[in-house]
Protein backbone atom coordinates (compact mmCIF):
# COMPACT_ATOMS: atom_id res chain seq x y z
CA UNK A 1 0.00 0.00 0.00
CA UNK A 2 1.26 3.48 -0.55
CA UNK A 3 1.74 5.48 1.96
CA UNK A 4 -0.44 8.44 2.46
CA UNK A 5 0.61 12.07 3.98
CA UNK A 6 -1.35 14.90 5.08
CA UNK A 7 0.37 18.43 5.07
CA UNK A 8 -0.15 20.41 8.02
CA UNK A 9 0.44 24.55 7.31
CA UNK A 10 3.81 24.87 9.39
CA UNK A 11 5.68 22.28 7.14
CA UNK A 12 3.77 24.16 4.17
CA UNK A 13 4.43 27.78 5.03
CA UNK A 14 8.18 27.01 6.45
CA UNK A 15 8.22 25.65 2.75
CA UNK A 16 7.28 28.68 1.19
CA UNK A 17 9.18 30.92 3.45
CA UNK A 18 12.40 29.02 3.32
CA UNK A 19 12.42 28.25 6.83
CA UNK A 20 14.48 25.58 8.63
CA UNK A 21 13.40 22.14 7.69
CA UNK A 22 11.97 23.14 3.81
CA UNK A 23 14.67 20.27 2.51
CA UNK A 24 12.50 17.69 4.62
CA UNK A 25 9.50 19.43 3.42
CA UNK A 26 10.89 19.69 -0.07
CA UNK A 27 11.35 15.75 0.10
CA UNK A 28 8.48 15.00 0.65
CA UNK A 29 6.15 16.94 -1.48
CA UNK A 30 8.95 15.47 -4.29
CA UNK A 31 7.99 11.66 -3.28
CA UNK A 32 4.33 13.02 -3.63
CA UNK A 33 4.91 14.07 -7.17
CA UNK A 34 6.43 11.07 -8.17
CA UNK A 35 3.98 8.83 -6.85
CA UNK A 36 5.31 7.17 -3.94
CA UNK A 37 3.17 8.57 -1.61
CA UNK A 38 -0.12 9.79 -1.73
CA UNK A 39 -0.83 13.04 -0.66
CA UNK A 40 -3.23 15.50 0.93
CA UNK A 41 -3.93 18.86 2.76
CA UNK A 42 -7.31 20.10 4.34
CA UNK A 43 -8.97 22.69 3.32
CA UNK A 44 -8.43 24.72 6.51
CA UNK A 45 -4.79 24.43 5.96
CA UNK A 46 -5.00 25.57 2.62
CA UNK A 47 -6.74 28.77 3.97
CA UNK A 48 -3.64 29.45 6.72
CA UNK A 49 -1.42 29.18 4.41
CA UNK A 50 -2.58 31.31 1.93
CA UNK A 51 -3.24 33.88 4.79
CA UNK A 52 -0.48 33.77 6.15
CA UNK A 53 1.53 32.97 2.98
CA UNK A 54 0.21 36.48 1.43
CA UNK A 55 0.85 38.48 5.23
CA UNK A 56 4.06 37.62 5.14
CA UNK A 57 5.18 37.08 1.66
CA UNK A 58 4.12 37.82 -1.67
CA UNK A 59 0.68 37.02 -3.14
CA UNK A 60 2.15 35.73 -6.16
CA UNK A 61 4.34 33.21 -4.26
CA UNK A 62 1.30 32.15 -2.84
CA UNK A 63 -0.33 31.56 -6.03
CA UNK A 64 2.68 29.55 -7.68
CA UNK A 65 3.14 27.82 -4.26
CA UNK A 66 -0.58 25.95 -4.36
CA UNK A 67 -0.50 25.68 -8.11
CA UNK A 68 2.74 23.77 -7.33
CA UNK A 69 1.54 21.58 -4.82
CA UNK A 70 -1.47 21.04 -6.95
CA UNK A 71 0.45 19.41 -10.03
CA UNK A 72 2.87 17.75 -7.41
CA UNK A 73 -0.60 15.75 -6.83
CA UNK A 74 -1.36 16.76 -3.20
CA UNK A 75 -5.07 16.64 -3.11
CA UNK A 76 -7.62 18.58 -1.01
CA UNK A 77 -9.58 16.48 1.39
CA UNK A 78 -13.48 17.74 1.08
CA UNK A 79 -14.47 19.59 4.10
CA UNK A 80 -17.77 17.45 4.55
CA UNK A 81 -15.38 14.54 4.57
CA UNK A 82 -13.38 15.31 8.00
CA UNK A 83 -15.32 18.24 9.43
CA UNK A 84 -17.06 15.44 12.46
CA UNK A 85 -13.88 14.58 12.78
CA UNK A 86 -12.21 17.82 13.25
CA UNK A 87 -14.88 18.91 15.61
CA UNK A 88 -13.61 15.67 17.92
CA UNK A 89 -10.32 17.00 17.92
CA UNK A 90 -10.84 20.16 18.70
CA UNK A 91 -13.43 18.75 21.67
CA UNK A 92 -10.93 16.41 22.74
CA UNK A 93 -7.93 17.34 22.72
CA UNK A 94 -7.98 21.52 22.58
CA UNK A 95 -6.34 21.75 19.71
CA UNK A 96 -6.56 25.26 17.20
CA UNK A 97 -9.58 24.97 14.41
CA UNK A 98 -6.48 24.15 11.55
CA UNK A 99 -4.89 21.78 13.46
CA UNK A 100 -7.87 19.85 13.93
CA UNK A 101 -8.67 20.01 11.00
CA UNK A 102 -5.01 18.48 9.65
CA UNK A 103 -5.86 16.32 11.90
CA UNK A 104 -8.69 15.02 11.51
CA UNK A 105 -8.20 14.94 7.26
CA UNK A 106 -4.90 12.62 8.06
CA UNK A 107 -8.09 10.31 10.42
CA UNK A 108 -9.78 10.12 7.03
CA UNK A 109 -7.77 9.52 4.76
CA UNK A 110 -5.92 6.85 7.14
CA UNK A 111 -2.76 8.96 6.73
CA UNK A 112 -0.18 10.22 8.31
CA UNK A 113 0.05 13.99 9.78
CA UNK A 114 3.38 15.97 8.62
CA UNK A 115 3.41 18.79 11.15
CA UNK A 116 6.19 20.90 12.73
CA UNK A 117 7.07 21.85 16.74
CA UNK A 118 3.67 22.84 17.22
CA UNK A 119 3.22 21.30 20.93
CA UNK A 120 -1.09 20.89 20.13
CA UNK A 121 0.01 17.34 18.33
CA UNK A 122 2.07 16.11 21.84
CA UNK A 123 -0.87 14.74 22.95
CA UNK A 124 -2.37 12.95 19.73
CA UNK A 125 -2.07 9.18 19.45
CA UNK A 126 -4.72 8.45 17.48
CA UNK A 127 -3.36 10.10 14.16
CA UNK A 128 0.44 9.24 13.56
CA UNK A 129 2.10 12.81 13.57
CA UNK A 130 5.71 12.78 11.83
CA UNK A 131 7.76 15.81 12.78
CA UNK A 132 9.86 17.63 10.02
CA UNK A 133 12.17 19.62 12.62
CA UNK A 134 12.17 20.21 16.44
CA UNK A 135 11.82 23.95 16.70
CA UNK A 136 9.45 27.00 15.28
CA UNK A 137 11.35 29.43 12.81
Amino acid sequence: MTERLVFDAEPLLAYLLDEDGTDVVEARIQEVAVGDVAGFVSPVTLTEVEHVGRYLGSGDEVTGFLGSLQRAGVRQVDASLCWREAARFKREHQVALGDAYALAAASVQDARLLAGADDDFDSIDDVEVERFRDRAD
